[in-house]
């Protein structure tokens, strides 16, 4: 059961934001896209976000991701000489033009897989990390797994065509917000406009980092079936959105389409913090707990991403979870806190316990197992 919580102290701290309205977005000329604003996570326009689709090099994002876990753990140097294998050396598509037999700093693997998407530097990275590419793209499914991402599955690391490998721009979406938000340490590769190894230079094929000093990254991709994708990141006046779309005519319109995206979600929005870190939304009984209540709310600072026009009043509702059991758990879900602008639901956050609540004695136990029973008698009654 979920009890509903109704806080009078939210209407009051959000009177000042914009009321939640339909905001009219340009027409998009791709076959799949999302945008969201990075600080608070929401999707503020979206098409076919769960439909499958063929990742091509945006596949390389999840290989970013462990690359990047490697070397943040120190299983990876960025100074490490790694070893090129004849599998690496022979791959299709773009390269480096890694050559076999010659060692290179993992940093400089890393960069060319990141500014031209090349694929020997994948290969070359999966086997380091991994062992093998084969061994890596299982710890790539696995991950996307932990992420969520139920529309994505891996058969190799680089975005080459193969059968049974596809993802979606939800997906995709949710993955570039997780390379921004746990590495950020790294986002200044993905912006580098060229790249150059062993007498060859490069340029990156991402032509927003070209014509928009605000792009950040990511990503682009090809395929003869899947078009021209794009994974885009931007900043502006302290604010951070990022883009996925898929289906593109051409890299012109990929990118065309892609800067339509952003400064949309930039000019018709804005994002405000809700609560700081650590702020408590309300007390919520525990049940055979040392302590009678536990305070809940968030343990990062919490954003909401609003329309930009309108100015009607905004209401917070608290559902939590009811009955509460000892023991809690310092981050356990504890409920769902919605943002409202009349019946419309536009966000839903999760708040967690903010402390831990240990099991009482076994007395204190018993008494509330009697209450319990009492509780949920009178709820089945009613």
């Amino acid at each position: 059961m979920r009890n509903l919580i109704c806080g009078i102290w939210a209407t009051i701290l959000l009177a000042f934001l914009p009321m939640a309205q339909t905001v009219e977005l340009p027409v998009i000329n791709a076959a799949a896209y999302a945008v969201a604003d990075e600080q608070s996570g929401m999707i503020l326009a979206s098409r076919d976000k769960d439909a499958r689709i063929e990742p091509a090099a945006l596949t390389k994002l999840m290989t970013a991701y462990l690359v990047f876990d490697a070397l943040q753990s120190g299983k990876l140097k960025a100074r490490q000489q790694l070893q090129v294998s004849s599998t690496g050396w022979q791959t299709d598509g773009s390269r480096m033009f890694l050559q076999q037999g010659v060692p290179v700093q993992a940093e400089t693997v890393v960069q060319g897989m990141l500014v031209i998407s090349a694929n020997d530097a994948a290969i070359t990275l999966a086997e380091a990390v991994g062992g093998s590419e084969k061994a890596f793209v299982q710890r790539m499914n696995t991950q996307a797994q932990k992420m969520g991402l139920h529309h994505t599955h891996f058969m190799n690391c680089t975005g080459l065509p193969v059968q049974g490998q596809y993802s979606s721009v939800g997906d995709l979406l949710i993955l570039a917000q997780r390379l921004v938000s746990d590495f950020p340490q790294y986002q200044k590769w993905f912006a580098k406009k060229s790249f150059s190894y062993n007498g060859v230079t490069q340029l990156n094929q991402n032509l927003l980092l070209f014509r928009d000093d605000q792009v950040d990254g990511l990503a682009v991709g090809y395929s003869i079936n899947g078009g021209y994708n794009l994974a885009v990141s931007s900043k502006r006046n302290d604010r951070s959105n990022i883009a996925v779309l898929v289906g593109a005519d051409s890299s012109e319109a990929r990118a065309a389409e892609g800067s339509k995206l952003l400064s949309w979600a930039l000019t018709s929005f804005n994002t405000v913090r809700l609560y700081p870190a650590g702020h408590k939304l309300a007390d919520i009984t525990v049940y055979k707990g040392a302590h009678r209540k536990v305070p809940v709310g968030f343990l990062r600072d919490t954003y909401v991403t609003v329309p930009a026009n309108g100015a009607k009043e905004l209401v917070i509702e608290l559902d939590a979870v009811q009955p509460v059991v000892a023991p809690v758990y310092k981050g356990q879900n504890m409920g769902t806190l919605k943002l409202l602008a009349g019946n419309h639901t536009i966000a839903e956050q999760q708040v967690v316990a903010l402390h831990n609540v240990d099991e009482a004695g076994w007395f204190s136990r018993w008494l509330d197992s009697v209450a319990l029973w009492w509780h949920n008698l009178f709820r089945k009654a009613k």
